[in-house]
């Protein structure tokens, strides 16, 4: 549900594909919740009296349990939660200290989990909702010199299909967002451990970037649809497809230059 009628959350809101979700989203009459961490990134949304930002923590229960409380005490329903806040750590597997994997499942992981858990059980008491939980396509993918990111993001697919297997019996739908590279901030606030630059390997990916406002697009037109998975662009669909069907011979060619 994307309509005038829709109540939703988003996290991560204050840029990229989360911020393009909030345009999107206002653009087509719905209500939303805008939380992220960055302040100041949300006092840049663009200004809407459909629009209410909250400064939020996702890996704190709390923070999130008192955005979709808001929500459902103000608009009396929740329709939508998009659990899109996330961050990357780049480097060696032997460089990860236990405060870098701390910090990246707090963000990918625990937020995820409790956006989704404290949603469903509004969503189960109403008989309704769409939870969409932003993986990557290193959820599905082998990703070196990536692999605290590429465990979380394959630990929200994990939720995300099963979550919509439980739910569907509750009328309610999951879906699992797998994007290509989009030209975020993202890779810019990576944390690099030592001898890394997220950025520049990025930079170095023969793909052109989607914008986040493409990304929004392909999103909500995925949520339309109640997909299981929302994958865009093109290429990122067949590389997935292709290390389905191939995973020895591809997990090379996806890793070619120490990608990520």
């Amino acid at each position: 549900m994307t309509s005038s009628a829709a109540t939703a959350i988003v996290t991560g809101a204050a840029s990229g594909i989360g911020r393009a979700l909030v345009t999107r989203l206002l653009e087509r009459g719905a209500t939303v919740y805008a939380a992220d961490r960055d302040a100041a990134g949300l006092d840049r949304l663009v200004t809407s009296d459909r629009l209410t930002t909250m400064v939020t923590d996702v890996s704190d229960r709390s923070a999130i349990a008192a955005v979709i409380d808001r929500a459902v005490s103000e608009k009396g329903t929740l329709d939508l939660i998009f659990n899109n806040a996330g961050m990357v750590v780049g480097g060696d597997f032997e460089e990860m200290t236990e405060a870098a994997w701390d910090r990246i499942i707090g963000v990918n992981l625990w937020g995820v989990i409790h956006g989704s858990q404290l949603a469903y059980a509004v969503m189960r008491k109403q008989g309704s909702g769409h939870i969409v939980n932003t993986a990557s396509s290193a959820g599905v993918l082998p990703v070196a010199r990536s692999t605290a990111y590429a465990a979380t993001k394959h630990a929200v697919v994990g939720l995300s299909t099963s979550l919509r297997a439980e739910a569907a019996a509750h009328g309610i739908r999951v879906s699992a967002v797998l994007p290509g590279v989009v030209d975020t901030g993202i890779f810019d606030s990576a944390v690099n451990l030592p001898g890394y630059n997220y950025r520049a390997s990025i930079d170095k990916l023969p793909f052109a970037k989607v914008t986040p406002l493409d990304a929004a697009d392909a999103i909500l037109h995925g949520v339309s649809k109640n997909k299981q998975f929302i994958t865009f662009p093109a290429y990122n669909r067949i590389i997935i497809g292709l290390n389905r069907l191939m995973p020895d011979v591809m997990a090379p060619i996806i890793n070619r230059g120490g990608r990520q």
